[in-house]
């Protein structure tokens, strides 16, 4: 029972869905953000998004990074047949999963360079910029989680068609 319900968290379907509902995260932050960025100004709440949305993708990416070490612990060994395209599709997790992780990493840094008290480290003037690098990475991790999603679902489909 414990093997199906981790095979079933670790099975590229579900982790499209997740890759999708962080998709759905980017949007709302972007949303969000320009909201805060009229004239009322609700800065701190631009900058406490890009810091969750930077935490939830640095997360999502060591998830997916570790795909491969979670199913050696767990023992979810694959047959013969299946291996090989089992392991393109580890190999497109892992891949993602790092770039998944340097952009998480990069946001939240941008998003703490702003936090950090001015006493510290004097942001006056270049908050905007800093945010909007943010902003930025989260855009470009967005196409990348685009390409991702096509890509573990060809590579799924065509696992599947290996099998058969």
């Amino acid at each position: 029972m414990n093997k199906r319900i981790a095979v079933f968290l670790l099975h590229p379907y579900l982790i499209s869905i997740l890759n999708v509902l962080v998709l759905v995260l980017f949007y709302s932050s972007v949303k969000a953000t320009w909201i805060y960025l009229r004239p009322e100004d609700h800065f701190e709440e631009a900058v406490e998004l890009w810091d969750g949305f930077g935490t939830i993708l640095l997360g999502f990416g060591v998830i997916l990074e570790e795909r491969g070490s979670i199913q050696k612990i767990l023992g979810l060994k694959l047959g013969s047949a299946a291996h090989d395209a089992e392991k393109f599709v580890e190999s497109v997790c892992h891949n993602y999963g790092v770039l998944f992780v340097i952009l998480g990493v990069i946001i939240e840094l941008f998003a703490w360079l702003v936090k950090i008290p001015n006493e510290v480290l004097d942001t006056h003037g270049v908050e905007f910029t800093m945010v909007n690098i943010a902003a930025l990475a989260a855009a470009l991790a967005a196409v990348l989680q685009l390409k991702f999603f096509w890509e573990l679902t060809t590579t799924h489909i065509r696992v599947r068609k290996m099998r058969a």
